[in-house]
């Protein structure tokens, strides 16, 4: 914590790009914690604040640890490929890479996830009361939802990509509920052109 005192409020949010998804990938007892403490965090830059219980901060870091190691340790040759930690980095990738762009990865990495709440509420995994939760969760965070680079064209060659680098098939994580999922291989190009179009109504 230190540490992230030096860092200015973007890198702090840029961070919590990663922290939130592995709350709704794993964990409804961390996304509580940011859902109601993140906001200030950010701000605070980590610090012990008036507004903050003590040991919060500390919680947040100390459960995406252990929830990166739970995942992660088990399968260190990546035998499996089914990974719950992989959300948020399948469109990412080639958002990050737009030549130009101003986007850190844990921006890219949120976006991502909230493209993937799109689809899971068009596949009736979650209702929409959860993804509008879940959208003022990453604006508390001031984190960004949304990119003009994150196109039709992108999104599919994505999940093409992803076939490549993941043994033959998306595997893309999806939420079921806040600290669950489950990972799919069948995500369709109207599929993603009609999440694109919910994702817009958010942007404005």
């Amino acid at each position: 914590t230190s540490f992230i005192a030096t860092q200015d409020k973007r890198n702090i949010s840029n961070g919590f790009g990663e922290i939130i998804k592995l709350a709704l990938v794993r964990s409804a007892d961390l996304f509580d914690l940011l859902e109601t403490h993140g906001s200030t965090l950010v701000e605070t830059r980590f610090a012990e604040s008036s507004s903050v219980p003590d040991g919060v901060a500390q919680r947040i870091i100390d459960l995406s640890i252990q929830i990166m190691l739970e995942e992660l340790g088990p399968n260190l040759w990546e035998h499996k490929l089914e990974r719950c930690v992989d959300y948020g980095h399948t469109f990412s990738k080639l958002l990050e890479m737009v030549p130009g762009v101003d986007i850190m990865h844990g921006e890219a990495v949120n976006i991502d996830g909230f493209l993937c709440c799109l689809l899971s509420y068009l596949r009736g995994y979650i209702p929409m009361e959860t993804v509008e939760r879940i959208f003022r969760c990453m604006q508390s965070l001031s984190l960004p939802t949304t990119s003009s680079h994150l196109t039709s064209q992108l999104a599919w060659q994505s999940c093409k990509d992803a076939v490549e680098h993941r043994h033959g098939a998306q595997r893309i994580p999806l939420i079921t509920d806040i600290g669950d999922s489950v990972v799919v291989s069948d995500i369709t190009p109207d599929e993603l052109d009609r999440a694109l179009e919910l994702l817009q109504k958010f942007d404005h």
